[in-house]
């Protein structure tokens, strides 16, 4: 209903296209490494992607490596789960970031006005506790010329969880059986992608060199740079155990089930992998090795069950005293639920900014950030650059997420926060058309950018005034640590914490549709 609404009474605009767009970023940000190995989360069933593709995330939490430094934009998610194997593959992750990161920067030296991005998500699933199978798509771009399509990223990890092992394609299949999986898999392909049969000529082994151990089969991913021609995506075809036979390396006794087994309980969180420096750091932005706190020395000030150490705020708010609001980004996450239990205690609210594709995979916790009186406002569906992207993609990513923020929260969004800041005429004008306004922050303490709460802390009270709207994000511990201080400490000062749009319902009193909002003054 929310989308035939605010079409009924669009003015159709005239078609704004890149080139000619104003395009804001915020401050350069180096690479940081990933959060600690944690826990996989409860697992969901596996959603049929019958629209927005939704991240299935039955094993694992996910880390993200980030790279802002304009013009190179990278988002690369993977997962994390307390597994010998996350070693392996946050190497992957962070190998990808330096490869493109390296091809980008040959790209600029011939063409100034390059543009890259690198954009990867991750599903994952737990089968029968023993097996994660874990896809990892996506793409990135390296060209100034936004019609040249970008290159698909496709990379498999399928682990063997009491073994302590990664399986190759030959432990899951029995290749001298190569013949007969084939031709299962030409007929499963023309029975799962009838469209495809016209371009399907000679496969052979190269084409089972992605496989996902899945709950109904075996998941093989075809990526059209390799396989298949230019005008199909990359596809997946489900190879069903039972029609594998024999043939099948990991069938078991007994059988795999073809439903997901809770997780293990979180555990404490491992020692951490060693790491090297993304690239050669040549620019002093990047070669950051902090890991986010995971070495022990970053651990939490005081204990949560001690109770607050000042009062509680109250429930009421006082339009006369200092007021600020916290924004969390990149969620719903590991620490999601330990940040409520913080903002729970204190009695203050929050706007958490969440990625669409996330979602469904941690929806509990939005459910409750609801309850408590937070607000959750989306921050696009899958972390692209929006100031990239056209009118209409940029449409899709904010009501693709609006949509499923309103499905599981029961709560109306108008407003959201761009992605590394990126801000495009093109987006403000849509923005306008679809009647929100876009989030952006006048604190940034840049705990993307360091593991050390100690430094978060005191940016935030070096730059902490009235009407403040202060940018964190939510997936750090060193982030969660700061603010078990700054919250009782700036509570002892006066300022009243709300959440964004009570911020600018009492500083600002009109928010336009399509406006930037900075921090909670008029100006």
């Amino acid at each position: 209903m929310r989308r035939f609404f605010q079409f009924c009474g669009v003015i159709l605009i005239a078609l704004i296209v890149y080139s000619g767009s104003t395009i804001t970023y915020a401050d350069s940000m180096p690479i940081p490494l990933p959060p600690s190995a944690v826990p996989s989360p409860t697992p969901r069933p596996v959603i049929v992607n019958d629209g927005p593709n939704h991240a299935i995330i039955e094993y694992g939490w996910p880390a993200i490596i980030k790279h802002n430094n304009d013009p190179f934009h990278a988002y690369i998610r993977f997962p994390q789960g307390g597994h010998p194997s996350d070693e392996v593959i946050y190497n992957w992750a962070h190998g990808l970031s330096v490869s493109i990161l390296s091809e980008f920067r040959a790209v600029l030296n011939e063409d100034p006005r390059a543009r890259g991005e690198v954009n990867v998500h991750f599903d994952s699933f737990l089968v029968d506790n023993r097996y994660a199978g874990i896809l990892q798509q996506g793409d990135y771009s390296v060209v100034f010329d936004p019609l040249v399509p970008p290159i698909d990223v496709v990379k498999t990890f399928n682990i063997d969880l009491p073994g302590n092992t990664i399986l190759e394609s030959n432990d899951i299949l029995d290749y001298s059986q190569s013949d007969r999986i084939l031709e299962l898999l030409r007929e499963r392909m023309i029975f799962e992608h009838p469209n495809t049969e016209r371009s399907l000529g000679f496969i052979d082994e190269s084409w089972l060199h992605f496989l996902v151990i899945g709950h109904e089969g075996i998941i093989v991913v075809l990526d059209k740079n390799r396989l298949l021609p230019e005008d199909f995506p990359t596809l997946t075809v489900t190879l069903p155990y039972e029609d594998l036979g024999d043939a099948l390396l990991i069938r078991g006794n007994p059988p795999l089930d073809t439903a997901p087994v809770p997780s293990p309980s979180p555990t404490p969180m491992p020692t951490p992998m060693p790491t090297a420096p993304p690239d050669d750091g040549q620019d002093g932005q990047d070669g950051q090795d902090g890991q986010d706190g995971q070495d022990g020395s970053d651990s939490p000030d005081g204990d949560l069950s001690t109770g607050p150490s000042v009062p509680p705020q109250s429930g009421s708010i006082d339009p006369r005293a200092p007021m600020i609001a916290l924004s969390f980004d990149d969620g719903p996450g590991y620490y999601t639920n330990q940040f409520l239990d913080l903002l729970e205690m204190y009695g203050i609210r929050a706007t958490f900014c969440v990625v669409g594709n996330l979602v469904n995979a941690h929806s509990e916790a939005l459910v409750r950030a609801v309850s408590l009186g937070n607000e959750v406002i989306g921050h696009s569906w899958d972390h692209k650059n929006l100031a990239k992207l056209s009118a209409d993609a940029v449409r899709a990513q904010i009501l693709d997420t609006a949509d499923i923020i309103e499905e599981v929260t029961g709560t109306s969004v108008m407003m959201f926060r761009p992605p590394y800041g990126a801000i495009s005429d093109t987006m403000r004008d849509v923005a306008r058309e679809l009647g929100f306004s876009i989030l952006y922050w006048s604190v940034d303490p840049e705990d993307w950018n360091t593991d050390d709460s100690e430094a978060v802390y005191d940016s935030v009270m070096q730059q902490v005034r009235d009407g403040s709207i202060i940018l964190s994000h939510e997936i750090y511990k060193s982030t969660l640590t700061a603010y078990q201080r700054l919250i009782p400490e700036l509570l002892s000062r006066g300022f009243q914490f709300v959440t964004v749009s009570e911020l600018l319902t009492y500083r600002v009193r009109e928010v336009l549709p399509g406006h930037v909002y900075y921090n909670g003054h008029p100006n």
